[in-house]
């Protein structure tokens, strides 16, 4: 009996020693519990983390008070062969496959706030796609006095060495070249000193809203650079010039990237060279980039490079040959101009009796020299 009162005194002890242990730890736990830090989420607000936007305003202005120039200016289709604009990534709602850097909408509207300012500055502007629209290019240069290309993958042999002779001939150009036409811009300018090399140049800090959007600023103060702090081109060309032929003139930011090599550094977004200027994109022309930023002004002062050079003085010669007459083929060096075909001949008219008065009598023709003659 004994036995077990003593287990139910055990038991009921060490019920009672539970119990009391349970509330007081229940009691420290309680106090000792730290409550949750507040978790800051400023990061997650559009407005903390929206990158650096340039502000479109402004409007394009020409310093220069000449008149009466002509501006060619070709937009054409890709030549067959030649390089396509190269497909870059691009944020928004255009396709990606679709998009490409500075081609996006029609081809005469790209440069439309360019060739609106010219026209309303008193100049012509004459647009030209390709020999077989517009004629021989030589001819259309002839009676120019700029030539501005956005598409130098575009023109075909005879079209690039008509450019060249253009240039050499102190004609002001401009050739805004894209991303994927480093081939062809080098192999049109390389003997000017002018080349733009492979790939794009893209930088993630020093951009308008996206890395494919660098800002470039003033590398030299030049008239292409006169009243500009910063502009926006939406993929670069890195270009160049050779060493004592021209000079850089508009630059990205020290955080660029070039897309071959992912090397950072700074890198030449426009050159000049003599009375040739060579910038690394074209998209800023557009009606949507043209007032990005200092792009409004960049863009007039295109437009007074283009028409305060000298006159041009080019031969209207096609290479290797003569003038083409109105309506012919092209006259070989050395040899005679072509016949037209059978059928295509111009008829001349009869002939017909000279008004002679009748021959009186005594005139008559003495009938030897006819019999002779017969």
């Amino acid at each position: 009996m004994s036995t077990l009162r003593t287990a139910i005194g055990v038991f009921a002890l060490v019920f009672a020693v539970t119990l009391g242990v349970v509330a007081v730890g229940g009691v420290v736990l309680d106090d000792g519990t730290p409550s949750n830090a507040e978790i800051e989420t400023d990061h997650w607000e559009l407005d903390e983390v929206a990158a650096e936007s340039a502000e479109s305003s402004g409007e394009i202005d020409m310093e220069s008070a000449e008149l009466g120039n002509t501006v060619v200016i070709h937009v054409g289709v890709a030549a067959a062969g030649g390089g396509e604009p190269l497909a870059i990534p691009i944020d928004g709602e255009r396709d990606p496959t679709e998009a490409s850097v500075g081609t996006i909408g029609g081809a005469e509207r790209d440069v439309g706030p360019l060739a609106s300012t010219l026209v309303a500055n008193g100049h012509d502007v004459v647009f030209y796609q390709d020999e077989f629209a517009d004629g021989p290019l030589p001819q259309v240069l002839a009676d120019a006095d700029a030539f501005l290309t956005t598409n130098p993958a575009a023109l075909g042999p005879a079209e690039a060495d008509a450019v060249e002779e253009f240039i050499e001939a102190d004609g002001r150009t401009v050739v805004a070249a894209d991303p994927g036409s480093a081939g062809a811009t080098t192999e049109l300018l390389g003997p000017l000193g002018a080349y733009a090399s492979p790939g794009y140049v893209y930088d993630m800090g020093n951009n308008d809203a996206n890395y494919l959007s660098p800002f470039v600023t003033p590398a030299a103060d030049t008239e292409l650079t006169d009243g500009v702090e910063r502009a926006v081109f939406r993929g670069i060309a890195p270009v160049g010039v050779t060493d004592r032929q021209g000079d850089a003139v508009f630059e990205t930011g020290e955080g660029a990237r070039l897309s071959t090599t992912r090397e950072a550094g700074t890198y030449d977004a426009a050159v000049t060279a003599g009375e040739l200027a060579l910038i690394g994109d074209s998209s800023f022309l557009a009606p949507e980039n043209a007032y990005r930023a200092d792009n409004d002004v960049l863009i007039g002062n295109v437009a007074d490079f283009l028409v305060t050079g000298e006159e041009p003085d080019v031969d209207p010669t096609p290479p290797g040959g003569e003038p083409i007459p109105p309506g012919g083929e092209p006259i070989p060096p050395g040899g005679e101009p072509i016949p037209p075909e059978d059928g295509d001949e111009e008829e001349l008219p009869d002939e017909e009796p000279d008004d002679e008065p009748p021959a009186e009598d005594g005139d008559d023709v003495d009938d030897s020299e006819t019999t002779a003659d017969e």
